[in-house]
């Protein structure tokens, strides 16, 4: 955030440029009117030079942060000083305006549209373009050629930022591709000699088109225009060509002069090809900016490949909608609620309802290309075409989603209920069975008759019952393990550490338990599934891996995160899984988590992460 007076400071000194770059012209101007310059290089200057500072003064003033403003402030300065020294017939200063040419412009699109470098290694490029644009203003042929490659170094660097650019780039870029067919449109009449006019003022959109991609760049539709402006052009170059070559040929086969009719054939024959190029023509500018609109059965194919390659979440299932039709936002939408999105919702906004979505309203909320103020009928018959499918599979993953939180719910009422028939046995019917044994003890003291009998019936029944207590306490460890309503799971690893500390074969082994000291309050269910993974992993590691420490690290967020890793060695026969890696995914699985158990070059690890939410 620039402070209001270094903003105040930048706007008046790129006003300040501007002012000296416009005074310059002016002074050119009037110059060349007393000379009698000629009229065509002193307008080329001028035009150019007012067009820089304006889009430099614009660029400087609100965006001040970005060099490419000034660089085009100190451009116009350049064409204002060649401009000057024409009439004063100054011939260095007249080669002042390739200092913009071939320097300051290429620069400017080098940074272009952040004012960044595209990565840190185009600084050579950048330093070598500036090294070799002395040499090319004097013509040094070597130099001249280096200059070419680097231009095309950084038109290529472009056309790279194009392809693995957001929608907002692609769109910045694409004011940029619209100037250039606009030169190239110029450039035609030239070709033929019919006068540089054009080609003085479309040179002037390069900049206007940088100041409008950075500060406005929505402000048209601008894939349209591109679209029509580069099939148009095509089609004018083909037509030229082929009429061109048509007429050479027939004219050097044919007495021209005595065929009047050729010229007229041949205009009949390129008209009568003119329509289906441009039909053809517009279909591969179509899908190359607006993706598969035109065509829903290949955009159900590209959607089906996608998935097929990287089936994944809702999520990913709109970027494929979203890249298959050029869309800068897509999402789902049930019952008004927004359950999956792809892009940023900057601009207008359509929905699509899904049919197919069940029940519940499901919509597909479609965000309208920056430019347009709707979606174009050719938009509307392909998301017709996909809404089927997408609400099917809008359909499925809620299905999915809700059997998965059934399925985590009935996991936490199991472990809750396990929880409280611990507690019903233990406080309960424990004490209970305590009771009748000693009531026995009293009874085998009072008895008068027979005592020897009463005697061995009562040890038999005190037996009996002590026996059921062992019973009670072993269902009671089975629910849930009492350490963990004794010491919580930390305390309860730290004793299953020490009863780890030694393994197989009586060598000792070293286990450390790594947790938070603030230990939040776990479910019941996340309590118990990560103690028995922790637990079987321990168990694991001292059965097989022969390692010497085990460290077990617990962090706590969104989620729980178990790691236990040991720095033993896998046998000749590398790991095997058994019941215990099968339990311990198990167990990750039915609180919606996952658990994953693999060797490494510096020992095993086991890796567990349960999900605390919605528990």
């Amino acid at each position: 955030m620039v402070p209001p007076s270094v903003h105040r400071l930048t706007t008046s000194l790129a006003w300040g440029m501007f002012a000296v770059a416009v005074a310059g012209i002016a002074v050119a101007l009037v110059l060349a009117a007393a000379e009698g310059t000629s009229w065509q290089p002193v307008t080329a200057n001028t035009a150019m030079g007012i067009a820089l500072s304006v889009c430099g003064a614009l660029l400087a003033a609100q965006r001040p942060t970005n060099p490419i403003g000034w660089l085009l402030l100190i451009a116009s300065w350049a064409q204002a000083a060649s401009a000057l020294a024409l009439p004063l017939g100054d011939a260095i200063g007249q080669q002042a305006w390739m200092l913009s040419a071939v320097l300051i412009l290429p620069l400017a699109l080098l940074v272009f549209p952040t004012g960044r470098l595209p990565g840190p290694w185009w600084a050579v490029p950048a330093w070598a373009l500036a090294a070799a644009t002395p040499f090319v203003i004097i013509g040094w042929p070597p130099a001249r050629a280096v200059w070419l490659v680097l231009i095309v170094a950084i038109s290529t660097s472009l056309v790279l930022r194009y392809r693995r650019g957001d929608e907002v780039l692609r769109r910045q870029l694409l004011w940029l591709v619209l100037a250039v067919i606009a030169n190239v449109w110029a450039f035609l009449p030239w070709l033929m000699r019919l006068g540089p006019a054009l080609l003085l003022v479309t040179s002037t959109l390069l900049p206007v088109a940088i100041t409008i991609a950075i500060l406005r760049y929505r402000l048209l539709d601008i894939r349209l225009l591109v679209s029509r402006g580069m099939l148009y052009l095509l089609l004018s170059v083909g037509v030229i060509a082929i009429y061109s070559s048509l007429v050479l040929f027939l004219g050097r086969t044919l007495n021209l002069e005595t065929h009047l009719g050729a010229a007229a054939l041949l205009a009949v024959a390129v008209a009568l090809l003119f329509n289906p190029v441009r039909v053809r023509l517009q279909r591969v500018l179509d899908r190359v900016l607006y993706g598969h609109r035109r065509d829903p059965v290949r955009a159900l194919s590209h959607l089906s490949a996608r998935l097929d390659a990287e089936m994944g979440s809702l999520d990913d299932l709109l970027t494929a909608v979203r890249d298959a039709l050029q869309l800068p936002y897509v999402a789902f939408r049930l019952q008004g609620r927004e359950v999956a999105a792809s892009g940023s919702a900057a601009g207008v906004l359509e929905v699509v309802p899904l049919a197919a979505s069940g029940a519940a309203s499901g919509e597909l909320v479609i965000g309208v290309r920056p430019g347009q103020s709707r979606l174009s009928g050719q938009d509307m018959h392909v998301l017709s075409v996909l809404a089927i499918p997408l609400g099917v599979a809008l359909r499925a993953t809620m299905l999915s989603e809700e059997l998965q939180q059934s399925r985590e719910r009935i996991v936490a009422a199991r472990e809750e209920e396990r929880r409280r028939l611990r507690r019903d046995l233990h406080d309960g019917l424990g004490p209970t069975l305590s009771g009748v044994a000693y009531a026995t003890d009293a009874a085998r003291n009072l008895a008068r008759s027979d005592p020897d009998t009463a005697v061995d019936l009562l040890v038999r029944l005190r037996g009996d019952i002590g026996d059921a207590i062992i019973e009670i306490r072993r269902l009671v460890e089975g629910l849930r393990p009492p350490a963990l309503d004794e010491l919580g799971l930390v305390g309860a690893l730290h004793r299953e550490a020490e009863r780890l500390s030694y393994q197989e074969g009586g060598r000792p082994l070293t286990v450390s338990v790594d947790a938070p000291s603030d230990m939040p309050e776990l479910p019941a269910a996340i309590e118990v599934a990560a103690y028995r993974i922790s637990a079987e992993a321990l168990n694991n590691a001292a059965k097989h891996s022969g390692a010497e420490n085990v460290r077990v690290r617990i962090t706590v967020g969104d989620e729980l995160h178990i790691l236990v890793r040991d720095d033993g060695r896998p046998g000749p026969n590398g790991w095997s899984p058994g019941v215990g890696m099968a339990s311990m995914s198990e167990r990750a699985a039915e609180v919606g988590g996952r658990c994953e158990a693999r060797p490494g070059p510096d020992g095993g690890s086991v890796e567990a992460v349960l999900p605390l939410k919605p528990w």
